[in-house]
């Protein structure tokens, strides 16, 4: 009986620590697919036709949505670390979107305060 406690034991062990790995992935592309849903609710993923260039929020936000589509197929490979690594460079990359566009929308009504004269210019040559 005391060998079956161990053997029980020993299986455990094994079915804990062969699941971390899935278990971790899985836990950081789920975090990485809200990130990534904030960021749109905020609008960074929004590229506007004829523009010449992306702005950095546009940037990271595409950047997390490929790092999210590598992640997912990391795992269908059973590459768990590596998946978790992408996910969790997703979830950073998707806040630090919801980020610039917060402070592109803050210089942008402060342009339009300063044009509008709302706000004065510093007078730099005096």
């Amino acid at each position: 009986m005391k060998t079956f406690r161990v053997a029980l034991c020993l299986l455990v062990a094994v079915v804990v620590g062969v699941s971390c790995g899935p278990i971790r992935a899985v836990t950081a592309t789920a975090d990485a697919k809200d990130d990534l849903f904030k960021a749109e609710l905020a609008g960074a993923h929004v590229v506007k036709k004829g523009e010449k260039y992306i702005t950095p929020a546009q940037y990271e936000y595409q950047l997390a949505y490929l790092y999210l589509e590598k992640s997912k197929e990391l795992q269908g490979f059973a590459k768990y670390d590596a998946a978790y690594f992408y996910a969790t460079k997703a979830a950073e990359l998707g806040k630090g979107a919801v980020r610039d566009k917060a402070e592109e929308e803050r210089r942008k009504i402060r342009r339009q305060q300063i044009l509008s004269g709302a706000i004065l210019k510093k007078n730099s040559g005096n």
